[in-house]
């Protein structure tokens, strides 16, 4: 039996770790050295039949990068307008509606959330706030947002160490998982009970970074809740 039929056997197993990899090629080559054992790894990966998560855990087969599904035109106009206002600061921009692609209740308000460095959030709102037509607010709580009914801007600002794609000013996948486990607006788009099956489909279909994960989940004061929500997917250490 093949390394690939033999991953193929294990396909719907979470995550593999290094260790149980070496066992795997192993019992196809039992005198390889544990640099031959990289370079095995190492061509896996290039095939795409395992996905480095970090130095320890691989997932089978290709994980996904993740980018936002069907962004709207808004957001669409709104990147436009800030990467020529704005093109050396750090700012996402992203939709309430990129849950959609996980929620069993397809949300239909949009919020558009533009975070940026907090020196700048100011200035950031204004321009927004004169260019779209004062569909903007300025840093709401939970109580400010329910006191509208339409679809809205709103400018927060970009914790340190936030992972976000700044050529696209789109967010990445960690910071989606930590900003669910964190007091933030875009939990009032989904339920406690819909996490548990949005993370694991997450964790199924794309390349998770531990290690962002938990610099960024330091930073929002959450590293041990996402710890024990990281262990609960057998994504191994973080070290």
């Amino acid at each position: 039996m093949t390394i690939e039929e033999r991953l193929l056997l294990l396909k719907d197993k979470p995550s593999i770790n290094r260790d149980e990899l070496y066992q795997l090629i192993r019992q196809q080559h039992p005198n390889y050295k544990d640099a031959s054992l990289r370079w095995v790894i190492y061509g896996l990966v290039k095939k795409g039949l395992v996905s480095k998560i970090n130095h320890n855990q691989y997932l089978i087969g290709r994980a996904n990068i993740f980018r936002q599904k069907n962004s709207s035109d808004q957001r669409n106009r709104i990147v436009d307008y800030l990467n020529k206002k704005y093109p050396n600061i750090r700012i996402a921009v992203y939709e309430s509606t990129l849950l959609n692609e996980w929620v069993n209740h397809q949300i239909a308000r949009n919020l558009i959330f533009v975070e940026t460095e907090k020196y700048f959030m100011n200035d950031v709102f204004r321009s927004i706030y004169e260019k779209f037509a004062g569909k903007a607010i300025l840093n709401p709580n939970k109580e400010d947002l329910n006191m509208y009914n339409d679809e809205l801007v709103i400018v927060k600002p970009l914790a340190s160490q936030a992972p976000i794609n700044q050529k696209t000013r789109e967010i990445k996948i960690e910071k989606l998982i930590v900003d669910l486990y964190t007091k933030d607006l875009i939990n009032e788009f989904i339920s406690e009970d819909e996490k548990e099956d949005v993370i694991q489909d997450i964790f199924k279909k794309y390349l998770v970074n531990q290690k962002t994960i938990f610099a960024y989940a330091k930073r929002r004061n959450n590293t041990d809740l996402l710890k024990k929500i990281l262990s609960s997917y057998e994504l191994g250490s973080s070290s």
